[in-house]
């Protein structure tokens, strides 16, 4: 017979992966070809969803040769929405609404193509913005519609490309729209992982303090690797673990962001992370993802395997436990990460963990009521908070003109 406390858990399991199903994008039965913004191979400074502090990366950074002048060209039909031009964040940038409720956003450009050129009226103030209707300016796929540059919060001349839900402004991973266009075979790396014990309630090789173990692996570019420790590792209680892992492609000595992160434990899934479809609003748990006080310090972000309290990124998806794995038996662990990048480049990471007791420790009783409570308001909280962020973003949806994310380029 099911325990009530496992019912419990049960039941706000199916309500949170119920009410985390009310945040699907609008789909639209059009169907569009996306192409190219560019008349060359594209090349990749920067992907999608790279952490950053306070922010994602909310697009991808194609190369421009490191210089200005490059046409570019709307990536699908469409109709020009806006024009802005910020002396930071974007500079000059161009949007295109698109049928399939979606819109592109092409960022820091010398100047528009000349239709849209002639009707600023450029004050010399730091900021402007025009909004269009979709009869205006109709767009075709190939149309060319600016000039790159590096104007606004650009350190060189590339091209910023973004892709937004029109309805939501939910970021997207532009590598959906154009992966088909992008060399890639050489599956993502991880350097290192950190283990993270719980305050007061786990250790890791002896010690309550958080510790790196780096891999030793070559900086090979293939297209599927596996890498096994061979050094043993011992646990006991709850320990949460992160990754400093970085992908790349052939044509480039850039390093980018994971895209597909999974941890596994005795082969069962209990962490992954999706990085597509992030609300504006969640910008800023990057820094709960990721460890922002050990990137002050050295640069380097270790993403984690398990989901903080109370955060409401739904690209990071867990077992009931948060992903933080209990030591709580005196045998053999094995743990495996297995990252991935759009293409299906992969890469996988073994090592083991031997359960030991540690007198420092106390382990919890997993059939406390507090543990039931304390699980089933993990379980509601995407919930609670899913709906709580929904309703202030209908209540305070910004108009058109306002939809622009300064700085996250």
């Amino acid at each position: 017979m099911i325990s009530f406390g496992k019912w419990i858990v049960f039941c706000a399991s199916m309500l949170s992966m119920l009410a985390c199903g009310n945040h699907k994008l609008q789909t639209s039965n059009v169907k569009l070809q996306y192409q190219s913004p560019v008349d060359y191979e594209i090349t990749l400074a920067g992907n999608f969803g790279e952490p950053r502090p306070w922010h994602f990366h909310g697009g991808i950074d194609v190369k421009t040769g490191n210089v200005e002048g490059k046409q570019i060209f709307s990536i699908a039909d469409g109709y020009v929405s806006r024009l802005a031009i910020n002396k930071y964040g974007f500079g000059n940038a161009i949007y295109v609404a698109h049928p399939d409720g979606h819109t592109s956003v092409y960022c820091h450009l010398q100047r528009f193509a000349p239709q849209y050129e002639a009707l600023l009226q450029r004050t010399g103030k730091d900021t402007l913005s025009m909004v269009f209707p979709s009869t205006q300016f109709p767009v075709k796929a190939g149309d060319l519609i600016a000039i790159s540059g590096n104007t606004g919060h650009s350190t060189g001349p590339h091209l910023h490309l973004e892709i937004h839900d029109t309805e939501t402004w939910v970021m997207r991973d532009p590598l959906i729209f154009l992966g088909h266009l992008i060399a890639d075979s050489v599956a993502p790396q991880a350097h290192s992982f950190m283990a993270i014990p719980m305050a007061g309630e786990g250790v890791f090789c002896g010690t309550a303090s958080k510790q790196t173990f780096g891999f030793g692996q070559p900086d090979t570019k293939k297209q599927r690797t596996t890498w096994t420790l061979s050094r043993e590792f011992t646990a006991w209680g709850r320990v949460g673990f992160a990754l400093w892992a970085d992908d790349y492609s052939e044509a480039t000595y850039h390093h980018y962001g994971i895209r597909y992160m999974q941890l596994l434990v005795d082969g069962r899934e209990v962490f992954h992370s999706d990085v597509d479809s992030i609300p504006v609003s969640c910008q800023p748990e990057v820094n709960k993802w990721g460890d922002y006080d050990h990137w002050r310090h050295s640069r380097t972000w270790y993403m984690k395997a398990y989901r903080e309290p109370r955060m409401r990124l739904p690209i990071l998806h867990t077992d009931i436990h948060r992903g933080i794995v209990n030591f709580n038996e005196e045998r053999p662990y094995h743990l495996t990460f297995v990252l991935r990048d759009y293409q299906n480049n992969q890469a996988t990471y073994h090592f083991q963990v031997q359960g030991r007791r540690n007198k420092s420790v106390r382990l919890k009783s997993s059939d406390t009521l507090l543990n039931d409570y304390q699980l089933f308001g993990q379980c509601l909280w995407p919930f609670i908070c899913c709906h709580s962020m929904r309703s202030k973003q209908t209540a305070h949806e910004p108009s058109e003109s306002r939809r622009i994310v300064s700085g996250n380029t």
